[in-house]
């Protein structure tokens, strides 16, 4: 069965699954309903397996054929007239991952100053900016180790200096009617501020073996990125959610420690759907309604969601079916992260609200440098690569936490 096939076969149940729930209305679900809603469950579990082997496949496949394409196209540039200025740069990281500065070109050494002299606060000895095909692989590792990264508000900037963010309770603002040539009146707003700063992050010391780097056969940068990509994704989506904003270096003011408790369990070791409809309605009506209205958690606690049922007895999760019909919990869509923590005493486990209202400041530049004595005797070449980001709260109303009973 092929990929496409097995997609709409997961699509015609999750469907299936969905009619099933709604057909059942408001009446108590014995068990006949649950055996056969658990069934299949278990059939599009399953099926989720074999689509994500499928889907590993063919994104090998295709990044194959993508790098022959792209392969393919330079050449036939090259023979019309040559590269593009970003084909240069490329050309030229290529060059300098493998060979070092000495091997390049006065133009090729050029192009990499002038990505450098683009980055603003790189200085002469603070490595060389990497492409921006290797910046876009990196930053697509955060929605692979983190999934908060892909709901919050993105503020891309071009330097790192710090900037002070304004942070309100805006569930207390509101206009007013007035008439005709009548003057508007004031509302002080009580404004917090907020350090949004640029949090320096290093891959640590990647070291790699110069008969590696000798073989052009490999994608140097795609292998680089994924490793880079890798390191600091997981590094920046773990200070996303427990980044204390304190500490030495400082951290940036993640999630948890943002975040104000929205409800409580009743018993630390478990949960009830009744305290996940009170955190949902401890957000104000406004943001519920927002688009970018979540709950999460991790996958954990999806398990235990998967298994429960509300008073009626009907189970809380929906499957999706695409992305215009996403899985659902209690209605509300989720998204999962694997930072986020478990179900215990006095832990922060759910969260919920607008996470537009969250912003996560990615620094346009990244810095790599390529240390070659260091491991010489070793005949290994170094890399070491730094990224700078930062995340704020900006609306404390926006989005609050469940958090388990207090020991």
């Amino acid at each position: 069965m092929t990929l496409v096939e097995l997609q709409q076969q997961r699509a015609r149940l999750a469907s299936e699954m969905r009619q099933y729930h709604d057909s059942q209305g408001e009446a108590e679900w014995g068990d006949e309903q649950r055996s056969k809603w658990d069934a299949m469950r278990n059939d599009i579990k399953a099926l989720d397996g074999r689509i994500a082997r499928e889907q590993e496949l063919r994104d090998d496949e295709q990044r194959h054929v993508e790098e022959n394409y792209d392969n393919l196209n330079k050449e036939a540039r090259q023979r019309a007239g040559g590269d593009s200025e970003d084909e240069i740069r490329a050309k030229a990281f290529d060059k300098f991952v493998r060979h070092g500065l000495s091997d390049l070109t006065p133009d090729e050494k050029r192009a990499m100053d002038e990505a450098r002299a683009q980055a603003a606060g790189v200085g002469d000895k603070g490595g060389y900016t990497v492409p921006k095909t290797f910046i876009a692989k990196v930053h697509e590792s955060l929605s692979t180790y983190g999934g908060l990264a892909s709901v919050m508000q993105v503020l891309v900037t071009e330097t790192g200096n710090t900037i002070e963010w304004p942070v309100s309770d805006g569930s207390e603002e509101e206009g007013e009617l007035i008439g005709e040539n009548t003057a508007a009146s004031e509302q002080d707003v009580e404004f917090g501020m907020a350090s949004l700063g640029a949090h320096k992050v290093s891959s640590k010391i990647i070291r790699i073996s110069n008969e590696l780097l000798a073989d052009s056969a490999i994608n140097m940068e795609s292998f680089l990125a994924g490793r880079i990509g890798s390191r600091i994704g997981r590094t920046q989506s773990r200070l996303i959610v427990k980044g204390t904003g304190a500490g030495n270096p400082a951290q940036p003011k993640g999630l948890e420690a943002s975040a104000s408790v929205g409800a409580n369990t009743a018993v630390a070791t478990k949960f009830t759907w009744q305290e996940v409809n009170a955190l949902i309605h401890s957000i104000d009506p406004g943001y519920r309604n927002a688009p970018k209205f979540r709950l999460a958690f991790n996958d954990k606690t999806l398990q235990m969601i998967e298994d429960m049922e509300d008073g009626n007895k009907r189970p809380l999760w929906l499957p999706g079916i695409d992305a215009s019909h996403p899985a659902t919990v209690l209605g509300k869509q989720f998204v999962l992260d694997t930072y986020i923590d478990d179900l215990g005493a006095g832990k922060k486990f759910m969260f919920a609200g607008d996470f537009n209202q969250f912003i996560y400041r990615q620094v346009r530049y990244m810095a790599l440098k390529r240390l070659v004595e260091r491991y010489a005797e070793y005949d290994q070449t170094a890399f070491l690569a730094f990224s700078r980001f930062g995340c704020v709260l900006q609306d404390v109303a926006a989005v609050k936490a469940l958090q388990g009973k207090t020991a």
